[in-house]
């Protein structure tokens, strides 16, 4: 079905592979396409409840593909090149499932922010990361000047942004980039046991948590309050709900 990207699904967890390890799965475009459609196609499962990005072979997502950005653009036909990269960047947030970012080997340009983008990144002990934009005279695109500040805070986001430079995994987590980091052999069964408890949750209080922890850095508190009370509100009458008590009541008999 797909050119640049494998798919697959099996236990409640969705799984996209970028599939272009020759050019280390940089991202020209069919491949945003095809993730694109993908992830919509995701959304529509309901019986994929989790979802994991990640790369064939030795990177996880080199950034934008460089022989496509070589062949001159204006700055008309430039902005609708990231405009078109948005598209993709937006289902990702809106999807209310979870996504995983499994992050084996280099993650520069837009695949930092591809993982960015996802709602946590567990990485290899081999894992580099770099906001190379700065040293091809680009400003960090693909939401990176939304994603990162937040995630790490705005200066530290300043240095890696201005510099350019590359840090390892180790140091990724150490300032809050990653969640956790593994040996290369050990990522795969751990990103995929994490995804099989996650999928074993509620699909409708996953998506209300991840719909709201979106809004709350840019939100006050009677906002988040409010939605709070809204979301809850249809928790208590879902059928995961009930059936989730009545099992936490009987073992506790």
């Amino acid at each position: 079905m797909f050119e640049t990207i494998l798919c697959d699904k099996s236990e409640g967890i969705a799984r996209i592979t970028l599939n272009r390890p020759d050019s280390l799965n940089s991202l020209n475009l069919l491949m945003r396409d095809e993730l694109r459609l993908a992830l919509e196609d995701i959304a529509k499962d309901s019986d994929s409840k989790v979802v994991i990005i990640t790369g064939a072979g030795r990177a996880f997502c080199a950034g934008g593909d460089v022989k496509e950005q070589g062949a001159g653009f204006d700055a008309i036909s430039g902005r609708e090149r990231i405009r078109h990269l948005h598209r993709t960047l937006m289902t990702m947030v809106n999807m209310e499932k979870p996504i995983i970012a499994m992050v084996n080997g280099l993650a520069v340009g837009a695949g930092f922010n591809l993982a960015l983008a996802c709602d946590m990144i567990f990485a290899s002990d081999d894992a580099k990361f770099s906001q190379v934009f700065i040293n091809i005279g680009f400003i960090t695109d693909f939401g990176g000047l939304y994603f990162l500040p937040r995630l790490i805070g705005l200066a530290r986001a300043k240095e890696l942004v201005f510099t350019g430079r590359m840090i390892g995994a180790q140091e990724a987590k150490d300032i809050g980039l990653v969640n956790q980091v593994f040996p290369k052999q050990e990522l795969e069964d751990a990103v995929i046991n994490l995804a099989r408890t996650m999928a074993g949750k509620s699909a409708k209080a996953l998506a209300f948590d991840k719909s709201l922890l979106n809004r709350s850095l840019d939100s006050d508190l009677i906002t988040m309050l409010e939605m709070e009370q809204f979301a809850q509100g249809i928790c208590f009458q879902s059928e995961e709900h009930k059936e989730a008590l009545g099992k936490l009541l009987n073992r506790n008999r």
